[in-house]
């Protein structure tokens, strides 16, 4: 250590200087006893001998003895040196100031205001003990990381004040005339100096400027620019408001602005669209220059950002009805099967339920007790797997004569022959028809799967005692065959008979049970049901834990389905974090091509969408796609599915022309794989009506949305909340067009039907 700086202070090494200010120098210091650690130790500076500097200290000790909130640092001793000097002894902090660690670890938006409402919540706490902060601002926030998660802790008290009588006594006093504080950061009460009552407000300004400044990575008015005259004069004797974030994001040079939308893991068009919604409002509303105008306590900014994250109406803007319709398509979004669809969650694991024959023999053999049932189960096996050969001896060179054979001809081929030669024999004719109608839905020939199972089930249930866990395997697979189509109360019936007849021929706990359980489940969310699907994916969870280790493909299946819940449920977090959970299973058990994993990242890239992270989302849903176009055939359902989910990523980041294309290609994909009424193409239609709208295409616009509420409403009936969200983005579009009172009308009906 240098000369100037000591090496002890009472039972304190000293290690290092952390910084110095106008009155004191922070050391990181180590204690021996009682308990070694390390320190962080703050005492007067050698050359300070002023009275009110010396106050200023002793408040700032009382301040921090008064907290206790893990946003604020914690006092852990207090003193004076052997040469007078006050000290006071505080939790070492080991981390970066909020906006380096906001860019260094490039946060999104939504990461940014999770900060901040922290920050709120340690702010309130100091405003509950009757302390203003005063001198808030990026250097005094320092984040941690607590439990794996980033901690924003407050690490400066000195220029603290009192405003009440649980306060110290030594904080209740401040000089005239002065203005204590950094002036990018201070309140215009503060900065007239001459203020005899600042008060809390003057924090809720501070953290509007540190807001802003995370959003659009420069303070509203910087004295550096302006010059300390200029900046006076704006902040105090000006009435006009501060520039909205997107304005001063905006008048940034090209360079500049292109990194500070890539410390957010944006674009800078998506950046400044963000910012100028409802976060202007919000951060306006803090930076009122006229303290009556500011939110009246830190908890009404906290609040208001809270409603901002969790899709509400905030209340610094104006309640319009346009306004209110968007919320409520926002809101409403998650909540219905019309909006898993936007963003691809249909439970896509569950389609993957079934591995095929061997599996379904796994399960039978199980079951089966008797020796004489276990060889006849044997021998069907081998014919089954004879008739396959056969089947697919199509596709041998020598077969196919050098021609090029598809997967569906090869099907097909095999569907006639079965028909044809195994008319006498029904018990093997279903388990073959059960086998292709499973291959089919897999490749993605729904209407063909589904003629095929339910074929088999008729020969099921002519031909086999009840309680047939053939019968069994082949409704489970017709259920989900059923519900990729949008037939779910079909396949809610489907798949409840299902789950009773292997429950009484297998118990609840087997293997195949809880695959169907699952598959039920996925059609209660998909349904909107999730207090009914909810005990079901539990359920699955368990068998499968009771089945199978911690990285098998099954248990990642269920995982995404309780992902989807709480997506759907918008708890958006957990959905992320069971979605990881499953894609890594995923990857590691199958490897990064398979299919199966793409399925996982698209539900991932759902869970991203919610949370507006609309980079992390496009490019899951674009590894999801290459995954796919290369395993799957070009018409396939799924191929529709995800680039219907990158041209909603696409439209919100204001590429309208990418987006348009996608849904086009999505839209084409699925009128040719799916019925003319099925909702998953009102999905689409809304998408695209969506970007009409916002490319003044008012006609087609208007067309798309009367197509896709009618199919919602052939779907699901005219009072049922799946339409309140379509409805919701149609009436916003009729209140633009100015058509007020068809919007009204439109908007009650969606308002209604919301809170059903």
């Amino acid at each position: 250590m240098p000369a100037s700086h000591p090496e002890r202070v009472g039972p304190y090494r000293i290690v290092e200087v952390l910084g110095s200010g106008g009155m004191g120098v922070v050391y990181r210091a180590e204690q021996r006893d009682p308990v070694p650690r390390a320190v962080a130790l703050k005492m007067v500076r050698a050359d300070v001998d002023g009275a009110e500097l010396l106050r200023r200290f002793e408040a700032e000790r009382q301040a921090l003895a008064h907290m206790d909130h893990p946003g604020i640092t914690r006092i852990l001793d207090a003193g004076v040196s052997e040469g007078g000097r006050p000290f006071v002894v505080m939790e070492l902090v080991r981390g970066l100031r909020i906006d380096r660690y906001c860019d260094r670890f490039r946060l999104t938006v939504r990461e940014r205001l999770e900060l901040v409402v922290q920050l709120c919540d340690a702010v309130q706490h100091a405003h509950h003990k009757g302390v203003i902060h005063r001198d808030l601002k990026p250097t005094n926030v320092l984040v941690t990381e607590q439990d794996r998660r980033p901690l924003p802790k407050i690490i400066d008290f000195g220029l603290a004040k009192a405003t009440g009588v649980t306060a110290p006594a030594s904080l209740a006093n401040t000089t005239l005339n002065q203005t204590p504080g950094t002036l990018a950061y201070m309140s215009p009460e503060q900065a007239d100096g001459s203020a005899l009552d600042v008060d809390t407000r003057t924090d809720v300004y501070a953290l509007g400027v540190i807001l802003y400044e995370l959003l659009a990575g420069v303070v509203p008015l910087d004295p550096a620019e302006t010059g300390v005259a200029r900046f006076l004069a704006e902040l105090v004797v000006t009435g006009s408001p501060h520039p909205p974030p997107g304005a001063r994001l905006g008048a940034l040079d090209e360079r500049r602005r292109a990194q500070v939308a890539r410390d957010r893991g944006t674009t800078p068009q998506a950046l400044e669209r963000e910012v100028e919604g409802d976060l202007r409002w919000i951060v306006l509303h803090a930076l009122e220059k006229d303290r009556n105008r500011r939110y009246e306590t830190v908890n009404g900014l906290r609040l208001d950002l809270r409603r901002y994250l969790d899709g509400d109406p905030v209340a610094a803007r104006p309640p319009t009805v346009g306004y209110r319709l968007g919320k409520l398509a926002r809101r409403h979004r998650a909540a219905s099967a019309f909006a898993a669809a936007a963003v691809g969650v249909l439970v896509v694991g569950a389609v993957g339920t079934t591995a095929g024959l061997v599996q379904a023999r796994r399960a039978e053999a199980a079951a089966v007790a008797a020796e004489a049932r276990a060889r006849e189960e044997a021998a069907a096996a081998r014919t089954v797997a004879d008739f396959l050969s056969s089947i697919f001896a199509l596709s041998d060179p020598g077969e196919a004569r050098g021609g090029s054979v598809t997967a569906r001809e090869i099907l097909d081929r095999g569907a006639r022959r079965v028909e044809l030669e195994l008319a006498g024999q029904p018990v093997l004719q279903a388990r073959m028809m059960g086998t292709i109608g499973g291959v089919y839905r897999r490749v993605g020939l729904l209407d063909d799967a589904s003629r095929m199972l339910a074929r088999a089930v008729t020969l099921d249930e002519e031909a086999l005692p009840p309680g047939s866990t053939q019968l069994a395997e082949h409704l489970h697979e017709l259920g989900i065959t059923q519900r990729m189509r949008g037939e779910l109360p079909q396949a809610r019936a489907t798949l409840e008979r299902a789950l009773a007849l292997r429950e009484d021929a297998l118990g609840a706990q087997a293997d195949a049970t809880g695959h169907t359980a699952l598959a039920l489940g996925g059609v209660h969310l998909a349904a909107g049901r999730l207090d009914e699907a909810e005990p079901l994916l539990t359920r699955a969870l368990e068998v499968e834990d009771r089945h199978r280790g911690l990285d098998h493909p099954e248990l990642a299946t269920v995982v995404s389905d309780l992902g989807a819940l709480a997506l759907f449920r918008g708890d958006y977090l957990r959905a992320e974090q069971h979605f990881t959970r499953a894609t890594r299973i995923r990857e590691r058990t199958l490897g990064a091509d398979h299919p199966d994993l793409a399925g996982g990242l698209n539900n991932l890239g759902a869970a991203y969408y919610y949370q507006d992270r609309f980079a992390e989302a496009r490019d899951a849903y674009r590894r999801a796609e290459a995954i796919w176009v290369a395993a799957l055939d070009p018409e396939h359902p799924r191929l529709a599915q995800v680039r219907n989910n990158l041209a909603e990523v696409h439209w919100r980041l204001g590429e309208l022309d990418v987006a348009e294309a996608l849904f086009r290609d999505a839209l084409t994909l699925k009128a040719r794989t799916l019925a003319p009424d099925n909702p998953s193409l009102a999905t689409t239609l809304v998408g695209l009506a969506n970007v009409y709208r916002d490319q003044g295409r008012a006609a087609e616009a208007d067309a798309h949305y009367r197509s896709a509420i009618h199919i919602l409403e052939g779907a699901y009936g005219p009072d049922h909340p799946r339409l309140a969200q379509p409805l919701a983005q149609y009436a916003l579009f009729l209140e633009q067009a100015g058509r007020v009172a068809e919007a009204d009308a439109v908007a009650r009906r969606a308002e209604t039907l919301s809170g059903r």
